[in-house]
């Protein structure tokens, strides 16, 4: 059986369009599981930060490492997601335009050239051309 290109590449945009509707729906209710909490002040910055330095240090103890994130470090993250659990928008358009920078800096200081896609029946015009110039080497390199 054989498969082109533009299946392969539809059957795999499908594939992420559900992850992305089941990530989208996952984060929904996390939100609101954890507006909640917070509401009912069962998630304070507290108790956030402790959780947030227990979920690193198992995460980099199932990764052989057993490493300890800074107080400050967590401070902040935890900071982060009460922003957002608060609904804080100044909070995070400021983030937003602060990531916004720092990507358009990145993209300016890589020096890396575009990738182009081809088009999908570039392979069927090389098999004309070759055809086409057998025999007759044409300039093409193959």
């Amino acid at each position: 059986m054989q498969v082109s290109l533009d299946q392969l590449i539809n059957v795999i945009m499908a594939k992420l369009e559900g992850l992305e509707m089941s990530l989208e729906d996952l984060k929904f209710r996390t939100n609101i599981a954890l507006r909640v909490l917070y509401k009912n002040e069962l998630l304070t910055e507290d108790n956030l930060v402790e959780a947030i330095k227990d979920e690193f240090k198992a995460n980099t103890e199932l990764e052989g490492k057993a490493i300890d994130l800074p107080d400050e470090k967590a401070k902040e993250m935890s900071k982060d997601i009460l922003n957002w659990i608060k609904i804080d928008l100044e909070e995070m358009k400021k983030k937003m335009k602060e990531y916004e920078e720092q990507l358009k800096q990145l993209m300016q200081q890589a020096d890396t050239p575009d990738i182009s896609v081809a088009p999908p029946d570039l392979l069927n015009q090389l098999d004309q051309m070759k055809k086409s110039n057998k025999g007759n080497n044409g300039g093409l390199i193959l």
